[in-house]
């Protein structure tokens, strides 16, 4: 059975500045399990009439559902047969938005319901847990454990060497600011160990790369196991570049982080309004966020930090606070508008799926352009981990 896999993005060079794993994620445990899957990987229908695919496997955000809704009807049109399947954080949010063009969503983890269905020739039924389709839900589809049980993403899918390296240690977040979906698609935090960790970062090395964007939710969740993870892969020569939270900013943590090859560290402080900070329910505050980039200073870390503005108690005081503490310690920012995403306490049932789209008010710096990268990525790709199908 023939798979076309779409990755559904806009000709924006944001939306392509990486692969999603997810599909590599898929490819990898099917074959773990047994099944090879005969694969394409696209990312819009360039290769529909010349691979002429059984099943067309899409992944998109919320932004571009209205778009994989184009593609899912002329894929019908070309083959009313083909299945068509959605994985992916926004079918997991909202899956009674799915057309009669989709016949299967697939919901939160995708690795075992997606492995299942391949497994019945992608016809679904209600024994396998995970599903929407005929506008109903199965049963909630488990989370996979230990997340080591999951191999390695099978990266040879997509082009090589052509867009940057990343990669995930972990899945979930801990934390349940009001503006993501992360904590809430994923339910609770799970992390690779050490040792998964370096033979990944070993594979990219020997494909000649050298420098891995480490998409984590939040790296320094556990020091422990990020001091595990520097020693087993501070030798590879490689540089990163990672996430954190300021209250998770130590001088601890940085001297691992610097003994390891991390070049710059990301933050989303989101406000430096203490109102602000509490009203999205984001877990730190002004305060942490000052002692995060003084230590940073500190240590000759480079960093970037994300800001949300727009929320609905935000006052022209609030905005003059964090401009203030961004123009007083010299960060590089980009400034998001506040975005109410299906599965955030935000969303209020409104289907204006292209008013989903990611506002960026300013972008200051070239250093900073990881970092917007990192935080749409963040939002965007949920399918397999933070992002993924």
């Amino acid at each position: 059975m023939k798979i076309l896999f779409v990755n559904v993005v806009k000709n924006q060079h944001i939306q392509k500045l990486y692969y999603p794993l997810s599909f590599g994620y898929l490819v990898s445990f099917s074959r773990k399990n047994g099944l090879e899957l005969d694969c394409v990987y696209n990312e819009d229908l360039s290769s529909l009439k010349r691979f002429s695919p059984d099943v067309v496997a899409f992944s998109c955000i919320t932004e571009n559902f209205n778009l994989c809704k184009k593609y899912a009807f002329q894929v019908k049109q070309f083959n009313p047969k083909t299945k068509v399947l959605l994985g992916g954080v926004h079918v997991s949010a909202v899956p009674e938005s799915l057309t009669k063009d989709f016949d299967v969503g697939i919901l939160g983890e995708g690795e075992q319901t997606f492995y299942e269905l391949a497994k019945n020739n992608f016809e679904p039924n209600s024994k396998i847990n995970g599903l929407y389709f005929n506008g109903q839900k199965t049963s909630d589809r488990s989370l996979i454990e230990p997340l080591d049980f999951i191999p390695h993403p099978d990266r040879s899918i997509y082009p090589l060497g052509t867009r940057n390296s990343y990669i995930f240690t972990s899945r979930g977040c801990s934390y349940s600011c009001k503006f993501c979906s992360s904590s809430r698609f994923w339910k609770k935090v799970r992390f690779h160990s050490p040792e998964y960790v370096a033979e990944e970062l070993l594979q990219l090395k020997s494909s000649g790369v050298k420098h891995v964007n480490i998409y984590d939710d939040s790296f320094l969740i556990s020091l422990d196991r990020v001091k595990a993870i520097c020693n087993l892969v501070k030798d590879y020569g490689l540089t990163y570049s990672v996430a954190a939270r300021a209250n998770q900013i130590s001088d601890e943590a940085l001297f691992v982080l610097k003994d390891m090859g991390v070049k710059i560290v990301g933050m989303g402080l989101e406000s430096n309004s203490a109102k602000i900070l509490q009203w999205l329910q984001k877990g730190n505050t002004p305060e942490d966020n000052q002692n995060a980039v003084d230590l940073l200073h500190k240590h000759g870390m480079p960093f970037s930090a994300s800001f949300i503005r727009d929320t609905p108690v935000e006052t022209e005081e609030d905005l003059k606070v964090t401009y203030d503490f961004i123009r007083r310690n010299h960060v590089s920012f980009d400034m998001y508008g506040l975005m109410a995403y299906p599965n955030t306490p935000l969303y209020t049932g409104s289907q204006d799926w292209d008013a989903c789209r990611i506002r960026l008010y300013n972008q200051r710096s070239k250093r900073v352009k990881w970092l917007a990268s990192w935080a749409y990525h963040r939002v965007s790709d949920v399918f397999h981990v933070k992002e993924d199908f």
